[in-house]
């Protein structure tokens, strides 16, 4: 026997409300779950087995009482039936099918009959299923996710997908078989054996699926962890390749979703050159692992002053460094520290190797660019200044600094004091060029001279200072 839907079919749809049975609908829960990482995959494969199981219930019924079951599915649009058309047409072999949904596109599935639900009918937004047969009773499928406790949102998944309280099901199936017009069932008598053997199998595929998911996102946990280990190590090691103020630009950069650095102009720095000093002569008689040795102990004692005086390190040539810095004041300061570190450079543990240092200083406007090409870049300082120090370095005598007049400008009287005016050849010069040497001499020899200075003072005839007056003898 084949059943047609009635005409006003949009009319009477709009009385059947399945959610008044259902306490939320999948939508609803995946809304609420939509937070919870995993959640919404773990749902909604749970819910298609689910409702699929129970579409199935009606070849359990035909298997074991010979009875042809009817199903009525409720879906979104008849898209989803014709891309289940293999597991409608099984379905249909041993039940009668309705299935209700947007009417999006035709369906022709043998034994299938689809029910237009009209836009706006409170059926739009229900999902679930209704399956009776005489032998076996009916049972609702509602596509709710079940009730949560606020405790635990993990705790009780299932609660809901299924019920067979007789009440839910007869008024789910009497809503239906009147939409239909079929004539509603008579007192029913339950198979206990099947419905208990049906849930038996139901809980096993859930179960099954639930260590299945469990395993899946544990393995993207792991995977997950993987990644963030690796971005990590990875992040560490490209910062290792990449000055400090430029990798904190390049962040910067990626916040605002730009695709590279922009270049600055003008800005005012004191550039800094350190260079070895015949270090290639002394190079020759040692192994590479060697020289390698000696470079990175220097290069990682220069990190350490630069960053502890505000500086920046642009880049490693050779044996040489250069970086630059905001404060002259601080360019001064970190300079002496690597003219005085550098005699305590060691090859091996037992061999102290000395080391000499010569460093030029610079202030001046330069140009922060972006050279090279996409695949290779260096960020790097551009501009006459930093020539100009380079070139004072290059004139400056061994375990010294030479410091430019422009330079000198910024520094305070004390440390000016140290200083030493000569005149020097300077590259690309036609005259001599003045400029100012500090070496540990002229840094000794200026606190020798205060010393002597506040002794002096101290032994004046006639002077006495305020701690030696203490001791004098009162006059009679």
């Amino acid at each position: 026997m084949s059943f047609s839907p009635p005409k006003d079919s949009h009319l009477s749809i709009g009385t059947f409300a399945l959610f008044d049975i259902a306490l939320a609908v999948l939508d609803a829960e995946s809304r609420e779950w939509g937070e919870e990482a995993g959640m919404n995959l773990f749902l909604d494969e749970s819910i298609a087995l689910v409702r699929r199981e129970t579409e199935l219930m009606a070849a359990a019924c035909g298997a074991r009482t010979g009875e042809r079951a009817r199903v009525f599915s409720i879906v979104g649009a008849w898209s989803e039936i014709s891309a289940s058309a293999p597991h409608y047409a099984e379905v249909a072999k041993y039940a009668d099918v309705w299935v209700f949904g947007a009417p999006d596109q035709d369906v022709d599935i043998p034994g299938v009959v689809a029910v237009p639900v009209p836009k706006g009918s409170p059926l739009e937004n229900e999902r679930g299923v209704v399956v009776e047969a005489p032998s076996f009773g009916a049972a609702l499928f509602a596509g709710e996710g079940g009730f949560l406790d606020p405790g635990d949102i993990r705790s009780r998944y299932y609660e809901g997908f299924l019920t067979g309280r007789q009440d839910a099901v007869d008024a789910a199936a009497g809503r239906l078989a009147a939409l239909l017009k079929l004539s509603p069932l008579s007192n029913r008598w339950v198979d206990t054996e099947l419905v208990g053997s049906w849930y038996g199998r139901l809980n096993r595929r859930i179960l099954e699926t639930l260590a299945s998911q469990r395993l899946q996102l544990r393995s993207r946990e792991e995977e997950i962890g993987k990644m963030r280990d690796e971005t990590s190590r990875m992040e560490k090691m490209v910062r290792g390749y990449v000055g400090g103020q430029t990798w904190d630009e390049v962040q910067r950069a990626m916040e605002q979703n730009q695709e590279e650095i922009a270049d600055l102009d003008r800005e005012e720095l004191t550039i800094c050159f350190c260079d070895l000093v015949g270090f290639t002569k002394l190079s020759e008689r040692l192994t590479p692992p060697e020289v390698a040795t000696i470079l990175n102990d220097h290069f990682a004692r220069l990190y350490n002053i630069v960053r502890t005086h505000g500086g920046t390190i642009d880049k490693f040539i050779g044996d040489a460094m250069l970086a630059y810095f905001r404060e002259p004041i601080e360019a001064f300061q970190a300079s002496k520290k690597m003219v005085q570190e550098s005699r305590s450079v060691r090859l091996k543990a037992d061999w102290a190797l000395p080391i000499q240092v010569r460093v030029g200083l610079n202030t001046g406007p330069v140009a922060i660019a972006n050279l090279g090409v996409p695949e290779i870049r260096q960020r790097t300082i551009l501009g006459e200044h930093v020539n100009f120090a380079q070139r004072m370095q290059s004139a400056a005598p061994p375990h010294s600094i030479l410091i430019s007049e422009r330079t000198l400008r910024y520094l305070p009287h004390t440390m000016i004091r140290s200083l030493e005016p000569i005149q020097v050849e300077i590259k690309g010069r036609r005259d001599l060029v003045t400029a100012y040497l500090w070496t540990t001499s002229t840094e000794r020899r200026e606190v020798v001279n205060d010393q002597m200075s506040v002794r002096s003072s101290l032994l004046k005839t006639g002077s006495r200072s305020s701690l030696m007056d203490r001791f004098r003898k009162p006059e009679n």
